[in-house]
């Protein structure tokens, strides 16, 4: 059976309902709120504006009637008294969280609009303004084993620059590859891809990225002189010298585009690590017809994970080391050396039962410290992430 919100379901980037401020109501009969609204949601058409309003995040119009059904919660409306009143929904501001994770998980985006000055304080109307906007890509998954990955991709010549970050755990690669995109997509199973606006009438991408988020961004941001800027700037250095990456142009293109989508969504609050070239002569290539037909994170018979070789080997106690164990499952080490090092490690542990216990008592206290010091360092952490870095 489906569910209500699969009829409001995106796809490839695109909205099912009509974007952008949709209610025919002249300037002289908007309050001076709903015209802060309507001057907010111009800006963020494709996305479902949750503007705050006191305890509450308020939806209207077409976005409120899609959030109501896609989180099943009661459409009201705005000055009932007239002939067409406006259509609205809310939902309270400390359970946002997980409203926002099931219209992301439906596919849309949303865009967090805050109250940026003290009501007390304010002359008229509050200042309001949006402070984030949310994507699949940008978006803490609810599994906490699985990575949130947004890859962004640029084709030059016969090889496509690929870079990849996943905001909730600060990793950020990239990689030049001859390799078909559509294996790479099938690697990191990306929540999001960003591309040049430039493909989005191409047949053969246009069909490889089907199925998937796409984001279409103007082609000026992957311009090699604006992207390499982008990176300098950004990771505070005057060379990619020191990042192995100086000569990998397609790579840096796909890098400082991706870099400049994030911060124009996370408006400026984008915390990575440095960039790490992913070497792709140390990893054995998987491609996505090998990974399917070997079950290694998905079955055949419903893509969920039961009976592959993930769920079997899995014992991993905490979030970092199921990530950890998924994304050696996917580059399988080609190094004998980094093997042999490994296979030492697990024998060493294997042996030792007591160590290997006293190791499992204390990693099950450690909660998601990756995530964990990252909310901190976005200035997004609450009490509770606190109190479980201090208990971990």
């Amino acid at each position: 059976m489906p569910r209500p919100q699969d009829k409001h379901r995106r796809q490839d980037g695109e909205l099912k309902f009509k974007a952008g401020i949709v209610l025919n109501i002249p300037m002289a009969e908007q309050t001076p709120l709903m015209k802060q609204y309507f001057s907010i949601k111009q800006e963020h058409a494709d996305a479902i504006l949750f503007f705050r309003l006191g305890d509450f995040y308020e939806m209207f119009g077409e976005d409120a009637r899609v959030a109501s059904s896609v989180l099943q919660i009661a459409l009201t409306t705005r000055d009932k008294g007239k002939d067409e009143p406006v259509p609205m929904c809310g939902v309270p501001h400390f359970a946002a969280e997980s409203y926002i994770s099931r219209l992301i998980e439906a596919g849309y985006k949303v865009a967090v609009c805050e109250q940026v000055e003290d009501p007390r304080e304010a002359k008229g109307i509050v200042k309001r303004e949006v402070v984030r906007v949310i994507t699949p890509g940008t978006h803490t998954p609810e599994n906490p084993k699985e990575n949130s990955f947004i890859l962004s991709f640029y084709p030059d010549g016969g090889v496509h620059g690929i870079s990849i970050a996943d905001l909730s755990t600060g990793e950020f690669f990239l990689y030049e590859t001859d390799r078909p995109i559509e294996d790479e997509i099938q690697r990191f199973e990306p929540k999001e891809i960003l591309c040049p606006s430039h493909l989005k009438g191409d047949l053969h991408y246009t069909g490889t990225l089907d199925g998937c988020f796409t984001t279409y961004y103007d082609d000026w941001y992957f311009d090699h002189p604006e992207a390499y800027r982008k990176m300098l700037e950004h990771f505070k250095v005057y060379s990619l010298e020191v990042f192995g990456c100086e000569e990998m142009r397609a790579a840096v293109s796909a890098s400082g585009a991706l870099l400049s989508y994030l911060a124009e969504n996370q408006k400026g609050a984008v915390v990575l690590r440095s960039p790490a070239v992913l070497k792709q002569g140390e990893y054995m290539f998987l491609d996505s017809v090998t990974k399917r037909n070997m079950e290694l994170i998905h079955n055949m018979r419903d893509g969920s994970s039961d009976g592959t070789l993930l769920k079997i080997l899995d014992e991993t106690l905490t979030p970092m080391g199921g990530r950890f164990l998924r994304n050696a499952i996917l580059k399988p080490l080609v190094d004998t050396g980094a093997i042999r090092d490994r296979h030492e490690a697990v024998e060493n542990l294997i042996g030792d039962f007591e160590l290997q216990e006293t190791l499992r008592t204390h990693l099950r206290q450690v909660q998601d410290l990756e995530r964990l010091s990252t909310r901190v360092l976005q200035r997004r952490a609450n009490p509770r992430d606190l109190v479980a870095i201090r208990t971990s």
